[in-house]
């Protein structure tokens, strides 16, 4: 497995939406169920992630969100909660070029896994 570790804040402010793009989001959330469900409120707070990375294909099978006070926030999948980077088609080089991402050791990632019960 690989370990990184890149800064990434999702603000969803970013995104203007018109009344009816709005509305459809709303019926699409009442239809389909959360990705992530004991999270969802917390993503956007994540500052820092730390990402495991299958070494073979390289693509993310565990990541966490620390808040800008290096705390774990979310961890997945875990429970009910699927991913949020897990659920792109990203890979190790992708993480590396887009976010300047960089090695963290195993030993890092599991401690601030285990933070979270």
């Amino acid at each position: 497995m690989k370990y990184i570790k890149f800064e990434f804040r999702f603000n969803k402010d970013n995104f203007k939406e018109n009344f009816f793009q709005k509305l459809l989001i709303r019926i699409v959330f009442l239809l389909f169920p959360k990705a992530n469900p004991d999270y969802e409120d917390k993503i956007n707070n994540a500052v820092y992630w730390l990402l495991e990375l299958d070494e073979n294909d390289g693509f993310p099978t565990r990541e966490i969100g620390l808040n800008k006070d290096y705390k774990s926030i979310l961890k997945m999948p875990y429970k009910k909660n699927y991913g949020y980077w897990i659920d792109s088609n990203m890979t190790y080089m992708d993480f590396i070029e887009r976010f300047h991402a960089e090695s963290i050791e195993s030993e890092f990632f599991n401690k601030k896994w285990n933070e979270l019960v």
